[in-house]
């Protein structure tokens, strides 16, 4: 077994295409950051990708870090991901955070501190849960309103809620850096965000990542989804929700999502439109010992 670092996303991608094609859903999240670092729609502080080989050098596993966020895991044998550890301590010791499937990053982590390492002296504590979604069988609400593109005449209220998104999943407040505000002009340019509206007044708006192509065909991952609190109660989340799966479906892919595994009302509503509940991925955050 052996773990390969590329030097671009590009790389990545290619090296990681069949392995991606077996599991299109759980390594959606590595292929759709790679795609927009890779297409110019979004920088970062840093990079690393790595890919894990087996003896006859089929990748079965993948990982990644953006900085300043953390590292995120693919599927892979639990043994490749005590692989992995050694050569993210090699190469990456400071990482804030680590997350996916439990089983893989428990694998992970206990490698990480046999490895002793400065960084793994650190203390690992649960941190998000998240629960991965498919689109099996949309059902569209009947709402009021219409929805629309976002266009760049909508980016103060896009940067907004984008904003209030961030601090309601992080429960903390959010300050966008420089690549996180070209990132959204692009999403917007590009033509990836919606907004719901009732007499012409934006309600709700729901965007989506660069779709991901893979050997077994393409995959799109929605979000951010968010309504203000002023607004809610009305059903808007689910009617751009909908709306954006719908076309999503007519551009010939599969239609995937996050959503926080302690929120019932989101994870209500997902499964009320048609999406069906595939995996549970959990992220452990890095501090140092007082």
């Amino acid at each position: 077994m052996k773990v390969v670092r590329c030097a671009t996303p590009a790389e990545f991608l290619a090296a990681t295409s069949a392995y991606r094609g077996c599991d299109p859903i759980r390594t959606n999240l590595l292929g759709s950051i790679a795609v927009t670092v890779a297409n110019g729609d979004r920088q970062y502080d840093a990079y690393w990708w790595w890919s894990i080989e087996d003896e006859t050098g089929a990748v079965i596993g993948a990982a990644l870090r953006t900085a300043p966020f953390g590292l995120s895991l693919g599927p892979m044998p639990p043994q490749a991901a005590a692989q992995l550890a050694d050569a993210v301590a090699r190469d990456d010791d400071q990482f804030p955070s680590v997350g996916g499937n439990e089983e893989i990053v428990t694998a992970f982590l206990s490698a990480y501190r046999e490895g002793q390492s400065p960084g793994s002296r650190r203390v690992a504590t649960r941190g998000r849960q998240s629960l991965i979604y498919e689109l099996t069988d949309l059902r569209v609400p009947k709402v009021e309103g219409t929805c629309r593109l976002a266009t760049l005449n909508d980016l103060d209220v896009v940067e907004q809620w984008t904003r209030e998104f961030s601090e309601f999943i992080e429960g903390e407040v959010s300050t966008p850096s420089e690549h996180d505000a070209a990132a959204l002009v692009a999403r917007v340019r590009s033509g990836t965000m919606r907004m719901w509206c009732v007499n012409d007044v934006p309600v709700a708006m729901a965007g989506h990542a660069s779709p991901v192509a893979t050997p077994t065909g393409l995959v799109t991952r929605v979000g951010p989804v968010y309504t203000p609190a002023r607004f809610r109660g009305h059903g808007y989340g689910s009617a751009v929700t909908a709306a954006l799966s719908a076309h999503l479906l007519d551009l010939d892919s599969r239609v995937m999502l996050y959503t926080d595994a302690t929120n019932p009302t989101s994870n209500g509503v997902y499964q009320r439109l048609g999406y069906e509940r595939l995996d549970q991925v959990t992220q452990f955050n890095l501090a140092d010992i007082d």
